[in-house]
């Protein structure tokens, strides 16, 4: 693998679209952690006020999901969300002692049509496709079949039988870290794919199993995967001073027209964990075999914002990469201004402003790039 450059975002994209999230009258956005993009609207989770907003396509306020209570059809705390490819319901998964349940509203009046029971997992991420949930633990303390276990995915099914891949245990210390906010990516033939951590290779999950699809080989720049086996306190203190090595790859995109991978590098010697300025970027243009090699993709087609990355970082959310032929970046103005004064107008939406509420930045890819996306 070459090193990364410097690329620009013309080089990939005709152009770029700000939308702005505007919630209704006296609401505000606290912090979104999953954001699910239909045809029909946009839904942003927030987890810190435990409701979900519902907009439409330019950003305008439809509706809110906000039941927080103890009600027959109301939720403690909203875990995953669920929804259905014709948007007709919002399925949320209410964690309750002493076991989770899924709480289905029909969409967007969000009346309780059903309740089902949920697999009691402790994970990262999640997602359901073709009747299994599949679960990303990163390293987080679990039992299946009463047998402890950390293992990288657990899967049920719709019969709530479950079980473990690629099964470890560890000293956890009952503490854990988390080096991404997502774990999953699907495509335009909903396949599902994994990333795990300590393990440079991709998976596609299918029927309850795991197939390797894609393996990084960082050569001398690779860290010793076999960390992973070790006690957390260990692993975090070998991450700290994993300086001038490739780290924890994340598939964030796998279609018809891109490959595009996520991954840390170190380079000032000091003993930390990861900042933006470590992330590196991989994307393959699968009809012409382009690589980008890159720290960011800079904005060279219109004011904001300054960058683009392919794929989720710190301050962003559980989300697709890509909807349709767009790529698809979030921007949180309180973290993309380094002070409250500092403003800037955008085509459309006008002022921008660190009180803001989040901008979803669709990236509109060159036709010959996604011309054999959905075929």
């Amino acid at each position: 693998m070459k090193p990364p450059t410097t690329s620009i975002l013309s080089e990939i994209a005709d152009s770029v679209i700000c939308i702005k999230l505007q919630p209704d009258s006296g609401d505000i956005i606290g912090r979104i952690r999953e954001l699910i993009i239909r045809p029909k609207y946009i839904y942003a989770f927030d987890i810190a006020q435990q409701m979900i907003f519902v907009f439409d396509k330019t950003g305008k306020f439809v509706a809110k999901l906000n039941k927080r209570g103890q009600g027959p059809d109301e939720y403690l705390h909203i875990g995953p969300v669920f929804i259905d490819d014709n948007e007709e319901y919002i399925e949320i998964v209410n964690y309750i002692s002493p076991k989770p349940t899924v709480l289905k509203y029909s969409n967007i009046n969000f009346e309780l049509m059903e309740t089902h029971p949920f697999p009691d997992v402790n994970f990262n991420t999640c997602r359901r496709h073709n009747g299994f949930y599949y679960f990303a633990i990163q390293q987080l303390d679990n039992i299946v079949n009463g047998k402890k276990t950390i293992g990288g995915i657990i899967v049920y099914d719709d019969r709530n039988n479950g079980k473990v891949l690629f099964d470890k245990t560890i000293d956890t210390g009952h503490s854990s870290f988390s080096v991404n906010a997502e774990s999953f990516t699907k495509n335009e033939k909903n396949e599902l794919f994994v990333s795990l951590m300590y393990d440079n290779t991709f998976y596609r999950l299918e029927g309850g199993e795991a197939y390797p699809v894609y393996a990084v080989d960082f050569g001398k720049y690779g860290i010793n995967n076999s960390i992973g086996l070790e006690p957390i306190e260990k692993q975090f203190s070998y991450i700290k001073n994993a300086n001038d090595l490739a780290t924890f790859p994340v598939l964030t995109v796998n279609n018809a027209s891109i490959m595009s991978f996520m991954y840390y590098f170190k380079q000032d010697k000091e003993e930390r964990f990861y900042r933006e300025t470590d992330l590196r970027q991989y994307v393959k243009i699968k009809n012409s075999n382009k690589v980008y090699h890159t720290k960011r993709f800079k904005n060279d087609l219109t004011d904001f914002p300054d960058n683009v990355y392919v794929g989720s970082y710190f301050y962003d959310c559980v989300r697709e990469a890509m909807y349709e032929n767009y790529l698809v970046y979030i921007v949180w103005p309180e973290f993309y201004f380094d002070n409250d004064t500092k403003k800037v107008f955008v085509d459309g939406i006008g002022e921008i402003t660190a009180f803001d509420d989040p901008i979803i930045v669709m990236v509109k890819l060159k036709d010959h790039i996604v011309s054999d996306i959905g075929k």
